[in-house]
């Protein structure tokens, strides 16, 4: 259970896991930075590549742990739910992990607004190794009809309050990749009250071989059924959407896909540019921490912020810019800062000592307002 007792409100947090040990610390390791009361319910498919290794060192911070078959994850997170107290319920995937007081910030929404059933927040995607590479896009303001055209809930930043959760009915377990999108528009149908929190709560990993990233089949049909089932539309309006987000995560696309990719990222472009609709135009000046629509683009000065869970210490950082052959301004932790001149688009910071859990790197173009972050990646010191 998490030190402190400063809130009467507790949450209840399943963890599903399958062959994913490896990962499983990073998303313990953060409910160690927690300070609210909490349960874990850690629920494991049947690995076999060392989970129970893990799960003992981690058993100061689990309430709840089974091994073994199940009927799937949204199976799993159910019965999670069912094995833990917690006025909120959420669920964190096992390669996903939350931010440093993320949970406290949730239960203090909750305890000054009664009346809130569902709160959700901003996250970050990470590569596999756990470095940057952009904020969740899709994030707004909530609206009920824009949520059966788009999941705009990053999953693993958001909480609801268990009444609401039950009076819908809890998860569906025949869905196996929108059940939390799913969720959502059911607790939306049935008069939930939903609640943006404009601050970090959690890191998602995008990587080959998650479900997001896998193009099954599946999956788009899944999709289609929200649209047809919650927004009484035939015609699934929302793949093109979903397609070109897969794209843009996959590192090695056919020629097929390139050519999607590259007619998909015309027409956003026109429908941004040309036809001015009103959602499009009302996001298209709209940065996350300097971030044009969760990045690459930045406006201005980009600030990265990200947890490291990982017990390695950073040497340097990497970062790899466009327009090359300029002049750009480099901080991190708010306590060093560097002008540095790249020449090939491939700028070099040494990293100071780190002791803190969070990292904050600011970068700025000092000739140009607008840029772009291109890649991130960090050296470790050798041990």
């Amino acid at each position: 259970m998490g030190s402190g007792i400063r809130a009467m409100l507790s949450l209840a947090i399943a963890i599903p896991c399958l062959n994913q040990s490896h990962f499983l610390p990073s998303a313990l390791e953060s409910l160690r930075f927690q300070s609210v009361p909490f349960e874990i319910a850690l629920m494991d498919g049947g690995s076999t590549d060392g989970f129970e290794s893990v799960a003992k060192q981690y058993s100061d911070v689990i309430t709840y742990c089974r091994s073994g078959p199940d009927g799937g994850q949204a199976a799993a997170i159910r019965e999670g739910f069912e094995k833990v107290d917690g006025d909120i319920v959420a669920w964190l995937n096992s390669d996903d992990y939350y931010f440093p007081g993320a949970l406290d910030k949730v239960a203090s929404c909750f305890e000054k607004n009664p009346e809130l059933d569902v709160v959700y927040g901003d996250a970050i995607h990470v590569t596999r190794e756990g470095f940057f590479t952009s904020y969740f896009p899709a994030i707004q303001e909530f609206n009920a009809r824009d949520l059966t055209r788009s999941c705009f809930i990053c999953q693993p930043a958001c909480f609801v309050r268990r009444s609401a959760y039950e009076a819908v009915g809890g998860l569906d377990t025949a869905l196996h990749y929108t059940m939390d999108w799913d969720l959502w528009c059911r607790l939306a149908l049935n008069g939930a009250k939903f609640y943006y929190l404009h601050d970090l709560l959690a890191a998602v990993r995008y990587y080959t071989g998650t479900k997001t990233l896998s193009g099954d089949r599946l999956r788009y049909k899944e999709i289609w059924r929200i649209e047809k089932k919650y927004g009484n539309r035939f015609l699934p309006l929302s793949w093109p959407g979903f397609y070109y987000q897969d794209l843009v995560f996959k590192t090695r696309k056919t020629a097929l896909e390139r050519m999607l990719y590259w007619t998909l990222a015309g027409f956003r472009h026109f429908k941004k540019s040309v036809l001015r609709m009103k959602k499009q135009e009302k996001r298209g000046n709209r940065t996350l921490y300097g971030f044009c629509n969760g990045g690459p683009l930045v406006r201005g000065c980009g600030t990265i912020y990200m947890p490291w869970f990982d017990k390695r210490k950073w040497k340097e950082i990497h970062l790899r810019v466009a327009p090359p052959k300029t002049a750009y301004k480099v901080s991190v932790n708010g306590c060093y800062e560097k002008k540095l001149t790249c020449c090939d688009g491939h700028l070099l910071v040494d990293a100071p000592l780190l002791e803190t859990v969070m990292r904050k790197i600011s970068v700025e173009c000092l000739e140009k307002r607008d840029w772009r972050l291109l890649n991130f990646y960090v050296e470790f010191v050798k041990e």
